[in-house]
């Protein structure tokens, strides 16, 4: 199959991203900033400079909280949202141009959001240097109690998720691209957007009714690192 010369990522090429979808992310959002903070040390255990990709970079907000020390290249497929990133992003190269290239690879939020998961994960594993690392950070958990149950999240949105990966598959495709697995974790209790007594009490809630409220609770979320 002949693969599009673009920066864009073809996976999302369906999905049409609008300019109201950004309003949050112009580093506006507290306890999104926050949570950046906690995704930065968790990036920081493994890998602290070199050359980063990030896919679905959207305005680059999280790029600026890393303080990254390197080179920063994204994909994002809205042009408003790239115009805003454009100052500490470039998207000349990405994990479609390049092989041996980046020193760490990041999905946060974003693999949901790609109809070709597979093949952008191995095309991250090839566009990495030996000893490079792919990171996902913020994904959902399929395996989590809460999607089992009612096969949503607080998070979802149908019209822009193409695949939900529990922390079992998305660990074993990384495996099977040669990926070495170096942590795992399904963060809740740090995180900003845990409040154990109304998560408790929205989880109980909805046993019993029809009408699914969204909320945060352990482990809907995924963070994970593999080295290559």
């Amino acid at each position: 199959m002949r693969i599009k010369k673009s920066t864009e990522s073809i996976a999302q090429k369906k999905t049409k991203w609008k300019k109201s979808d950004f309003k949050k992310r112009m580093s506006n959002d507290p306890k999104r900033a926050k949570q950046y903070s906690l995704d930065k040390l968790f990036i920081q255990k493994f890998v602290k400079k070199g050359k980063l990709c990030d896919v679905g970079c959207s305005t680059g907000e999280f790029i600026r909280s890393l303080n990254w020390d390197g080179e920063c290249y994204g994909m994002e497929t809205n042009n408003f949202a790239k115009k805003i990133a454009s100052d500490i992003i470039s998207f000349k190269k990405n994990i479609y141009t390049e092989k041996n290239f980046f020193d760490l690879v990041i999905f946060r939020g974003t693999i949901q959001h790609v109809d070709k998961p597979l093949y952008m994960i191995q095309k991250a594993y090839e566009s990495l240097k030996k000893g490079g690392y792919i990171v996902f950070l913020a994904t959902p958990n399929a395996n989590s109690v809460v999607y089992r149950l009612h096969q949503d999240f607080a998070f979802l949105n149908p019209k822009t998720n193409f695949y939900i990966p529990g922390i079992k598959d998305l660990s074993n495709i990384l495996l099977n691209n040669g990926f070495k697995i170096k942590n795992c974790e399904l963060p809740y209790l740090n995180t900003p957007y845990a409040n154990p007594l109304k998560d408790h009490l929205f989880f109980i809630l909805n046993l019993f009714s029809k009408r699914f409220s969204k909320y945060a609770f352990w482990g809907n979320l995924i963070n994970i690192s593999a080295k290559k």
